[in-house]
């Protein structure tokens, strides 16, 4: 499965077979780890890859595009939204190149930490993998990593 298929509907093979949860396991079966291309989400994607390498894991590999981000360009009153994620798909074959793990990419929009930690319940991964906002704006109002540690149901690794 390695190679990235972008289709959600196929289980994603980590550790366990398909469908199958189990608690208390020694090492993750399926990491979630946000995606936007920011040098943050580089270093979680790499530290993810190699957690993911040395326990047999899958990784699920989300870019989730906010609407109400600068990206929502409007165009005679009707939304234009670059294709943020397809650009985004090059730049990950080239990090996942060589990384030897199963992975799959899946472009959704919506706020980000929900969508990271609905994601996650629907896969029944074992962690949710972000990198550390750098941005001072996340100041006033909270960055994801902070969100998802607040509120995440699962384990949640931030990566500086």
């Amino acid at each position: 499965m390695s190679g990235g298929s972008t289709d959600p509907r196929e289980p994603l093979l980590g550790r366990n077979p398909a469908g199958e949860f189990e608690i208390g396991k020694d090492g993750a079966g399926l990491l979630v780890v946000g995606f936007d291309g920011s040098a943050p989400s580089r270093n979680a994607l790499a530290y993810a890859a190699g957690l993911a390498r040395r326990d047999g894991a899958a990784l699920l590999v989300v870019f989730v595009e906010s609407l109400n981000s600068a990206t929502l360009w409007f165009f005679a009153g009707a939304p234009v939204i670059p294709d943020a994620a397809a650009d985004l798909t090059e730049d990950l074959r080239d990090e996942l190149k060589g990384a030897g793990v199963p992975w799959r990419f899946v472009s959704v929009r919506g706020d980000t930490a929900r969508e990271l930690e609905l994601l996650a319940e629907r896969y029944m991964a074992d962690a949710i993998v972000v990198g550390r906002s750098r941005s001072p704006w996340h100041a006033l109002g909270g960055s994801v990593a902070v969100g998802l540690a607040k509120h995440a149901r699962r384990t949640v690794l931030i990566v500086p």
